[in-house]
């Protein structure tokens, strides 16, 4: 997520380049179908019926030779609340993957992101202790909704015009709190795809113009290669922190995309919460983060974590 990746370039009608953070991209297509091949070998195929909200994903490793296949059919809906919010069809289909999507704000949807879809476990890269303990230390560029509002042109070269125009058009809906823009802007940035490697399955929701839920399954096999040299208690450990870090790297990430006051997290591990966290903003902009323990930090604000250094992680209940 941000303005100065994601760049595009169209080779001929239906195939464009696309260079973001994790590599570059070939995606090809028509509307209602999508493929993508990234230089990662992971490869991408999209099937959406214009106009419903409807897409089916079908993602692989090229560079695998026992790929696994995940596929989910999705309706744009917030899929974990009593109230879940929906999207209503518009008259042009996001799930039209040729370049370029045009949205109801009056600029065109860059049409070089990828959908969240989960890496696959065979080719998932071993990280260091360090490396998987300082997740949180990164993030996205973060916004400045009201800059970009009043500037309808990017401020220098170092910013994607493209993209900085997209967001001008968003700016008043955004502001203006409208939770459907909030879920399509997450939709089409995709602000977590930078996190694949450490889960999957990520979940947006809100009926709050305030907060944002985000669910996701934790990846625990970037653990698997540091796990048969350690103990089970400093196992323990290091997943504990593992988990923290990539919650409140998440927690950056959604306010550096958006106006709001809370980001809660819920990481699910075996079809089971583990941990569920409320971030507020003003509190975690004052934290150092390339200095704190992110087990520590966690558990300085509003949570559920039931954790054992010889047991590890026990189901805990959502946050509200």
């Amino acid at each position: 997520m941000g303005l100065r990746f994601r760049k595009s370039i169209s080779i001929i009608p239906g195939v464009k380049l696309n260079f973001g953070k994790t590599g570059m991209s070939v995606s090809t297509g028509v509307p209602g179908f999508r493929k993508t091949y990234h230089t990662s070998g992971r490869v991408t195929t999209s099937v959406g019926i214009p106009g419903t909200g409807l897409y089916y994903v079908d993602t692989k490793n090229a560079k695998a030779q026992n790929s696994r296949r995940t596929s989910e059919t999705r309706q744009e809906t917030s899929t974990y609340y009593s109230e879940p919010i929906t999207y209503e069809p518009r008259e042009s289909s996001r799930s039209d993957y040729s370049a370029p999507v045009q949205s109801n704000y009056g600029a065109p949807v860059p049409s070089n992101y990828e959908l969240s879809t989960p890496i696959e476990p065979e080719v998932v890269e071993q990280l260091d202790t360090n490396s998987l303990k300082s997740i949180h230390k990164t993030s996205d560029d973060s916004i400045d909704w009201t800059e970009v509002l009043v500037s309808p042109i990017a401020p220098d070269e170092t910013y994607n015009q493209q993209m900085w125009a997209y967001y001008h058009n968003m700016a008043p809906k955004i502001l203006a709190g409208n939770i459907d823009s909030y879920l399509q802007l997450i939709y089409e940035v995709n602000p977590l795809d930078d996190l694949l490697v450490y889960g999957s399955n990520y979940e947006f929701g809100t009926d709050d113009p305030k907060k944002i839920e985000v669910e996701f399954n934790i990846n625990i096999n970037a653990l698997s290669e540091a796990k048969r040299k350690i103990s089970c208690i400093e196992y323990n450990l290091l997943l504990q922190d593992y988990v923290c870090s990539v919650c409140i790297r998440i927690a950056r990430d959604m306010f550096a995309l958006l106006p709001i006051k809370n980001t809660i997290v819920h990481a699910v591990l075996d079809g089971k919460t583990i941990v569920s966290v409320d971030f507020d903003r003003q509190s975690l902009s004052k934290i150092k983060f390339g200095y704190i323990d992110p087990s520590d930090t966690l558990v300085q604000f509003k949570h559920n974590m039931d954790f054992n250094e010889n047991s590890g992680f026990s189901t805990v209940s959502n946050l509200e």
